[in-house]
């Protein structure tokens, strides 16, 4: 959980503060380095516990639905 964490901080400092020149591009290469390992924890969780990720899951594919909802709204009242 500790790599998700520092993942998931370096990209709110990339993203929400200027920062410039060679620091920036040092915290890209912790995203990218972070963000790979990551992915390996992530996977041996669900290996762990599947149930764990059922909220998650829940909460990804009600994002969607939305999303394509509003876009079929959308459609119609362009047409």
């Amino acid at each position: 959980m500790g790599l998700i964490a520092f993942f998931l901080v370096t990209m709110f400092v990339y993203f929400w503060f200027p920062v410039r020149g060679g620091l920036k591009t040092f915290l890209l290469v912790l995203i990218m380095v972070s963000g790979w390992l990551s992915i390996f924890e992530l996977v041996s969780i669900l290996e762990a516990r599947p149930w764990a990720f059922v909220p998650v899951l829940i909460v990804i594919a009600s994002v969607i639905w939305k999303v394509q909802r509003d876009r079929k709204k959308q459609m119609k009242k362009s047409v």
